[in-house]
């Protein structure tokens, strides 16, 4: 043996100057009571997917067929235009669809665009009952219009009836030449 007892690893190095030093190299900087390990809190649980949720917007339909409704009233609440403005229906910008006059709700579907303005409502009527009988045929829009009695139908045709109005204005007085216009028929009398 070379000559002392033998001594467990950290003893020898405590106890010669290369243990010293290594330590001072290994050691260097401030005293471990000065330096404050951080621990958590909490235990890390991991990332969650869940957790968040927004409130609902209470979209949908409102005022459903038949039911009396006055100016101003929400009928449909809606993201995008599932359901478009028919008579007497207005759109706000969030695609919203308000009563413009007092009256009952129908609704009704049809493959034009505007089917209160069709040049020949029979071929459009043709057209819409020559389609398959399927829950939502493709081309065909749902509409929303009011109408004043609870048996009136829509789309109202507008070239066989007229345009239905509430308020018909100030009726027109004599023109220059001696006739008289009444507003809301097709005939002028002369004087």
């Amino acid at each position: 043996m070379l000559g002392g007892p033998l001594l467990p690893r950290a003893k020898a190095l405590a106890s010669t100057s290369l243990g010293a030093d290594l330590r001072q190299q290994l050691f260097a900087g401030p005293s471990g009571l000065q330096t404050q390990i951080r621990t958590a809190t909490k235990r890390g649980g991991g990332s969650s997917k869940n957790g968040r949720d927004s409130a609902g917007k209470r979209l949908g339909i409102k005022k459903w067929s038949e039911q009396y409704v006055l100016p101003g009233q929400i009928i449909v609440r809606q993201r995008g235009s599932e359901i478009h403005a028919g008579q007497h229906v207005g759109e706000g910008k969030d695609r919203t669809l308000y009563a413009l006059e007092p009256g009952y709700v129908k609704f009704y579907t049809s493959s034009l665009p505007f089917p209160h303005r069709a040049v020949n409502p029979a071929t459009a009527a043709a057209k819409d009952a020559a389609l398959p009988n399927v829950n939502k045929p493709r081309g065909v829009r749902q509409y929303i219009g009011i109408v004043r009695e609870k048996t009136d139908k829509l789309p109202r045709d507008e070239r066989a009836h007229g345009r239905e109005r509430r308020f018909w204005g100030w009726p027109k007085e004599a023109a220059a030449d001696g006739d008289t216009v009444v507003v809301g028929t097709t005939t002028s009398s002369s004087a």
